[in-house]
């Protein structure tokens, strides 16, 4: 069903400051943007953001009301999935018992055409559709880091067996691999259409206050030495000196979190 991850959105409690962030570390620019409607994704509306740099975006939300948010940080919100046309793509989802949030889709500053699913069929995450019209926005494509595509959004999940199943029946998701995690407890990796899911369960889920949260994203680059050299020479830091390679033949190193906004990224470098 799904061609491709169009973009990870965050809430940010000052979004100029956020741009700015994006601009300064990955060389992004600023495709567009402006006021956000209230919704149950985003209660009091607010304004966004559209960035771009290598060939990926971010949006970037800063609600109306911020008081609830970490300051000077990207808060994940939720993951947009591209398909080649959304009427289609909700009969079938519909069949696996998906839901939406509006009978039909909206569209964003950017031409896209938006229709998010009902995050109760969603184990209470937030993603959407995303059609693509058929100018695209290619502000900024091919700028700063090159970074080809969004391989991965990942989640911390109580049950790793569980999370798998859902993704198996939902969405046809193939397991293709996982075991111990680097972070105490265990993960696997789920492909479904041309994406891919990181699903981590923690040494003690009960800690998590919801059975599914947004925990990082992973980009890909070409080769990950020339992509750790472009973030270096931007004033990224990473958490180690050199990559490790993960289950599935993936060379992965995350950012410091202490100079990415506090989100958790990693570049990704696929093997082959």
């Amino acid at each position: 069903m799904f061609d491709k991850i169009q973009h990870i959105g965050y809430l940010v409690d000052d979004l100029d400051k956020a741009i700015h962030w994006y601009q300064q570390r990955f060389g992004a620019e600023r495709a567009g943007g402006g006021p956000v409607a209230s919704s149950r994704m985003v209660p009091g509306g607010g304004r966004n953001a559209f960035v771009h740099f290598g060939q990926v975006e971010a949006e970037l939300i800063e609600p109306a009301d911020t008081s609830q948010l970490p300051k000077d940080t990207l808060v994940m919100h939720h993951v947009g999935y591209v398909v080649a046309d959304i009427p289609t793509a909700v009969a079938k989802a519909q069949t696996r018992g998906f839901t939406f949030l509006a009978d039909t889709p909206f569209t964003n500053p950017l031409g896209q055409q938006v229709l998010y699913f009902d995050p109760a069929t969603t184990n209470g995450v937030l993603i959407h559709l995303t059609q693509l019209p058929a100018q695209p926005n290619t502000i900024g494509v091919g700028s700063g880091v090159q970074v080809e595509k969004i391989i991965h959004a990942g989640y911390l999940v109580r049950h790793v067996p569980e999370a798998i199943a859902w993704y198996v029946e939902k969405f046809d998701g193939v397991h293709v691999g996982g075991g111990a995690s680097r972070r105490g407890g265990r993960n696997a990796f789920v492909n479904f259409g041309q994406v891919q899911v990181e699903l981590i369960e923690p040494h003690d889920p009960s800690t998590m206050g919801h059975d599914h949260v947004m925990d990082h994203v992973g980009y890909v680059t070409q080769d990950i030495s020339v992509g750790i050299a472009q973030c270096s020479c931007r004033g990224l830091h990473f958490v180690a000196d050199a990559p490790n390679t993960n289950s599935i033949g993936q060379q992965v190193l995350y950012l410091d979190t202490a100079i990415s906004m506090g989100s958790r990224m990693h570049l990704t470098q696929l093997p082959g």
